[in-house]
């Protein structure tokens, strides 16, 4: 049985719509944006060694979309394109501009971070609404192709990592004895291959079998869940599980079972690659019955996750209705854990820069009115999908894709950070998009296309400018941070040094990341020429930063320093903090 119509990106062809974006285009931007960017990563040519090239591959295809679909709307209007905003993108809109509007009463500790993640958040609004308005062709499978074959291709990375092979490849991430491919960090490594599992098995579910496709798909699958295993992640493996299950549910349930027997072969094949990891990667299954066996023994510990969530808890609590402000959490870290040790001491002092719960985070970042927003979208779709489910309604193969992969990150939302890694939040807000048309049930109206030109054009050259400036700030933020790494050449003179750091402190995406390295930089000079003047403006400097951006390596630093300095007070003040200094840092 084929799809509803409104399930699919396919143009009836009687419509006389002007697509947003032009014919052939949309298919190659979004397979940049969604399928390349975990295999890529910045290398030593950047400052930034991991995530910048991830980000290009991203927003530059999404600008490119943003700034074409702006303009033919500004031109022809929305009834001549189908340009419209369901309730949900409205309702998420409203929280955008709630968060741009935040730091006017929470204040900012890093506008720079701000505006990364406001260019961040404003990029999945715009793939949701894009994906919403069009009909086009299905762009839907050849995606779901994609990221199977970059799983596939990833894993292959991971293995020669763990066997410290992958020196002699410049395309893979240099870290030896690391699980973890090109996407530099394991939790977020199993969330992809989590994503690439349930795209393996929509395609099954699609009819991909008793074919060379279909063993292909099967062959890739098996790498998959190889990889998936491997990684030892209980959030990825548990979240695989969660929109596996999802899927077969809602399949037995909405779609009478059609194709139930190809989902069957996928469980299988997962038990199947599950055996024969045990039986032959002994090593790393050891890895992983420890990690479960210390979820038993030390339940109240959530994984290691209590002290850090204690301080999301408490960071939210000093500031319930103002929030520190969107991309914010990581600045006021230190500042909860301290307040946080108060109040629980037998908690141990942790740091990190995301709370591993993404709902603690963003009611501690935008405060109670954006956090029941956030939590309001979730709670929407969960009751529209229940009540779907309930009432049988006939899913298209689309929507139970979508509804899968929504489950699979609610599930890894609650323990690590998947919404805060570009490259694979993108396809729930895909997921999103491709769902809602089936699923969602209106709360409220929202004017259909021929009565919102006004406002729809207007909203075009938003949508178009905002394109060109996160364009323009993503391409001069990149030059600064390779103004950057030319700076830290270990051979470079300490004036030349800071000349480097000068040029790439007048980009505003890096211009905090460039005063923190002037500071070291003069502390170094300083203590090269023996220059106590130097190395004073260095430390002074390096103070202002920390006071603004609090980081565990800046407070390391400093303490040590003040220990050196006998300043007493500034010493105490850094130990209040509750770190464990090392033998060095004591130094």
């Amino acid at each position: 049985m084929k799809p509803p119509a409104s399930a699919s990106l396919r143009p009836g062809r009687s419509s006389e719509k002007l697509p947003l974006l032009p014919e052939g285009a949309a298919l190659p931007l979004f397979f940049l944006a969604f399928v390349l960017p975990n295999l890529v990563f910045s290398g030593p040519w950047f400052y930034s060694t991991l995530h910048l090239m991830k980000w290009a591959v991203v927003f530059f295809p999404l600008a490119a979309a943003g700034m074409t679909a702006g303009y033919r709307i500004i031109r022809k209007g929305t009834k001549a394109t189908g340009f419209h905003l369901d309730g949900f993108a409205v309702l998420w809109l409203f929280l955008l501009l709630y968060v741009t509007m935040q730091p006017f009463w929470s204040g900012l500790r890093s506008p720079g971070t701000f505006f990364s993640e406001w260019f961040f958040f404003s990029g999945l609004w715009l793939v949701y609404v894009l994906i919403s308005s069009m009909e086009r062709e299905d762009i839907l499978a050849p995606l779901l192709w994609g990221a199977l074959a970059n799983c596939a291709l990833s894993v292959l990375f991971a293995e020669l990592q763990v066997r410290d092979l992958s020196d002699a490849f410049f395309f893979i991430l240099p870290t030896p004895g690391h699980y973890i491919a090109n996407t530099g960090q394991q939790n977020m490594f199993s969330l992809w291959l989590a994503i690439g599992g349930v795209n393996g098995a929509a395609l099954m579910l699609r009819g991909e079998r008793r074919n060379l496709k279909g063993l292909l798909v099967m062959v890739l699958l098996a790498v998959d869940f190889w990889g998936l295993i491997s990684t030892t992640s209980r959030s990825g493996i548990l979240a695989f599980a969660s929109g596996f299950i999802a899927l077969a549910a809602m399949n037995l349930r909405n779609r009478g079972g059609r194709g139930g027997r190809r989902l069957l072969a996928v469980g299988l094949l997962f038990a199947g690659v599950f055996g024969m990891n045990i039986f032959l990667n002994e090593g790393r299954w050891g890895i992983l019955l420890y990690k479960m066996d210390d979820i038993v023994k030390n339940p109240l510990s959530i994984a290691n996750r209590d002290s850090i969530w204690a301080t999301s808890w408490t960071m939210f609590t000093e500031r319930p209705l103002r929030g520190v402000g969107l991309g914010q959490y990581k600045w006021h870290y230190l500042d909860a854990q301290r307040e946080m040790l108060k109040r629980w001491p037998h908690l141990r002092w942790q740091y990190t820069h995301w709370a591993h719960n993404e709902f603690l985070q963003w009611f501690a970042e935008s405060g109670l009115v954006g956090g029941i927003l956030f939590l309001f979208l979730w709670l929407w779709w969960g009751v529209s999908a229940l009540r779907v489910f309930l009432k049988r309604k006939d899913l298209s193969q689309e929507a139970l894709w979508g509804s899968a992969v929504i489950c699979l990150f609610l599930f890894n939302a609650l323990w690590t950070r998947p919404f805060h890694r570009i490259e694979n939040v993108l396809w729930l807000s895909l997921a999103f998009a491709l769902t809602n048309r089936e699923v969602l049930f209106p709360l409220f109206s929202t004017p259909p296309p021929g009565e919102f030109e006004k406002g729809g054009r207007l909203l075009g050259g938003v949508i178009c400018a905002v394109s060109l400036l996160g364009a323009v700030y993503l391409a001069t933020g990149m030059a600064g941070d390779r103004q950057l790494r030319l700076a830290s050449s270990p051979d470079l003179p300490g004036e030349e040094r800071l000349l480097f750091i000068e040029k790439a402190s007048r980009n505003p995406m890096i211009t905090e990341l460039a005063e923190q390295q002037r500071a070291y930089a003069l502390i170094a000079l300083g203590q090269e020429q023996k220059s106590p003047e130097l190395v004073s403006e260095g430390l002074n400097e390096l103070m202002v930063f920390f006071r603004r951006q609090p980081h565990a390596k800046e407070l390391g630093y400093l303490t040590g320093w003040s220990k050196r300095l006998e300043n007493e007070p500034l010493y105490r003040e850094f130990l209040s903090y509750g770190m464990v200094l090392s033998e060095e840092q004591k130094k």
